[in-house]
């Protein structure tokens, strides 16, 4: 399912090179890229996950390929409130999107993803947008963003459990 083992993988790498690296702009390189890693993995998944749903569901192929072209393949991020969920409304209406919330907030899944991809959005920012000449801002290490992909990855795969058990 969406590439779990390979960004997984890339991650421990990025963190084995950041242990080993010889000074302090490689331990930045590998951090900021850990972090793009990421970020790009969450939003290929969440459209992996809402396309896979519209193939399940959507059974005239040019509602399909309409769901793909206009509403996922233009939406770059991976906001909650501004990418993700426009993207379940298309999929699954609004209606469909206040029960869906309701189900996964019983186990607080919408809350912790918002609070997961916020706290994401400032640092992934940062890092797309600088580069290292003078002062240099502080990233996590890949160690701390494994971790941050281990919690995504659970919030993500019970959005994707959920997703499925709608008729």
């Amino acid at each position: 399912m969406y590439a779990k083992t390979y960004i997984e993988t890339t991650l421990k790498e990025l963190d084995q090179l950041y242990n080993q690296a010889t000074s302090q702009k490689k331990t930045i390189y590998f951090s900021k890229l850990a972090l793009i890693e990421l970020c790009g993995w969450i939003e290929e998944s969440v459209d992996d996950i809402l396309l896979r749903h519209s193939t399940r569901r959507l059974k005239v192929v040019s509602n399909r390929e309409y769901y793909r072209e206009k509403v996922v393949e233009p939406n770059y991020g991976f906001q909650y409130k501004k990418n993700i969920r426009p993207m379940l409304i298309g999929a699954i209406g609004i209606v469909g999107v206040e029960k869906f919330e309701k189900k996964l907030e019983k186990k607080s899944q919408v809350t912790l993803l918002k609070t997961y991809l916020g706290n994401l959005r400032e640092d992934r920012n940062q890092a797309a947008h600088t580069h290292l000449k003078g002062i240099t801002r502080r990233y996590n290490a890949p160690s701390h963003v494994i971790g941050d992909y281990r919690r995504i990855s659970t919030v993500l795969d019970n959005f994707d459990v959920e997703l499925r058990k709608i008729n």
